[in-house]
């Protein structure tokens, strides 16, 4: 099983922009996933159409499980 982490935030123009993390550890925390959010804008890491992400929004984390069907 994979998990994703979307981190949401705001940018200059108010618009939502999602950022996508990939296979993260099973025992992230809320406190580190606010953490690195705080990184991100602090530090202007990304930038998107609307501009600079301004400020946090939400965040989620999925789990992804796949199963492999033998067709041939």
């Amino acid at each position: 099983m994979s998990k994703t982490l979307v981190m949401n935030f705001l940018n200059e123009a108010g618009k939502k922009v999602g950022v996508r993390v990939n296979n993260v550890k099973e025992d992230i925390t809320e406190a580190e996933v606010k953490a690195a959010m705080d990184v991100i804008v602090d530090k202007n890491i990304f930038t998107s159409t609307g501009g600079d992400l301004k400020s946090k929004d939400s965040a989620e984390l999925t789990d992804k499980n796949s199963t492999e069907l033998s067709v041939k």
